[in-house]
């Protein structure tokens, strides 16, 4: 008999809504999700998670896609999202993502895409054209079938990437010249108001709204296109993410930096004051004794106004706010966190997701 892997998930933060099916409101410790019995008769424990939104998640599982939280005007909720018939025998080639507003449904070719309405329910097709950049050696050279291989969305901004390197922004995409970036965009990113792309040089370029110091270049200069990120100049970045209006990014070397605001220190820099900072600045580590922990960090991810990362001994370390508990730890006697502090330890290998208002550790289990 062939095993099969399935994902155990460790959650924390917010459940406003319903979204993680239990009944407390805040989570302000690592949960492991055990969702299983439901009129459905699915098994969540063996759903992959896709999407953590504020009053919703999306789950996976063989091939059909379900909502938990607030749907249709109510909450706690386990419902599948309606997929339109046109894309019904392709489910598998899906992408599903959400805020809010909205849920998109991502088909394999990039030209198939569908807006689900989350106020009146409604299905709206939206035409994805690409275009043939000017210049541009990855598409002129790329003759197989391009796809959406990574899309994101973020409040109202959204941020897709193809697989010969392209970019794409908005709901209604729009093509984004990244013909001047150094190697091809392998990821991409998008905060509330701000857009982060990483090469396979290592190279990252930021764009957007910068007035929250978010974009990293200095000032708060708005950025119409993809403007490289000085400070991180002879720095390979292997990956990258983007919270509300900060970003973080960690180096092949295990290096962590941080920069945008800081208003409940979720740029876990070591000060009392909460300064907002406007470059990469190299982020360190303090153990209870305020030493210095030596080991590196291997994964990332950014909430609405928190961090969190994982270091190479698979422990959890998170800073920023803690409202609804989203840094495992509790809420009323953790309300912020100035820097990163360790909240968890895995007893496996792990990596990260973060909501805007939650945390989610997950691994690998046969």
């Amino acid at each position: 008999m062939l095993s099969v892997t399935r994902m155990v998930y460790h959650i924390t933060g917010s459940n406003v809504f319903g979204q993680w099916l239990c009944d407390d409101t805040v989570i302000s410790e690592y949960r492991r999700f055990t969702a299983t019995k439901h009129d459905l008769g699915i098994n969540l424990f063996h759903a992959n998670l896709l999407q953590i939104s504020w009053s919703y998640n999306i789950f996976e599982a063989d091939s059909v896609f379900y909502i938990t939280g607030a749907w249709d005007g109510k909450e706690y909720q386990l419902v599948r999202i309606p997929i339109p018939e046109e894309c019904s025998d392709s489910n598998a080639e899906l992408k599903v993502i959400g805020n809010d507003y909205k849920i998109l449904l991502i088909g394999k070719n990039v030209n198939k895409l569908w807006v689900i309405d989350l106020k009146t329910s409604k299905i709206k097709k939206i035409q994805f054209c690409i275009e043939e950049p000017h210049n541009h050696d990855i598409v002129k050279k790329q003759k197989k079938e391009i796809s959406i291989i990574k899309a994101e969305i973020n409040n109202e901004s959204c941020i897709y990437l193809t697989s010969n390197g392209i970019v794409y922004c908005g709901l209604l995409p729009s093509y984004v010249d990244t013909s001047h970036c150094k190697g091809k965009v392998i990821d991409a990113k998008c905060g509330y108001e701000h857009f982060i792309i990483l090469t396979e040089d290592g190279k990252v370029y930021t764009w957007g709204n910068g007035r929250r110091l978010q974009l990293g270049h200095g000032d708060i200069t708005n950025q119409e296109v993809p403007t490289e990120l000085d400070a991180l100049a002879g720095i390979k970045i292997i990956k990258i993410s983007a919270g509300g209006w900060h970003s973080l990014a960690l180096s092949e070397f295990g290096d962590l930096y941080a920069w945008g605001w800081n208003d409940t220190g979720q740029l876990g820099i070591k000060n009392v004051s909460k300064e907002s900072y406007s470059i990469p600045t190299l982020i360190d580590l303090f153990d209870e004794r305020e030493a210095i922990v030596e080991k590196n960090t291997k994964d990332i991810a950014c909430g609405s106004r928190h961090s969190a990362i994982v270091l190479e001994d698979n422990t959890v370390w998170a800073t920023g706010c803690n409202k609804y508990g989203q840094l495992g730890l509790s809420e009323e006697k953790f309300p912020t966190l100035n820097n990163f502090k360790k909240v968890y330890n895995c007893d496996k290998d792990c990596s990260l997701m973060c909501g805007p208002w939650n945390t989610v550790i997950y691994s690998s289990q046969t």
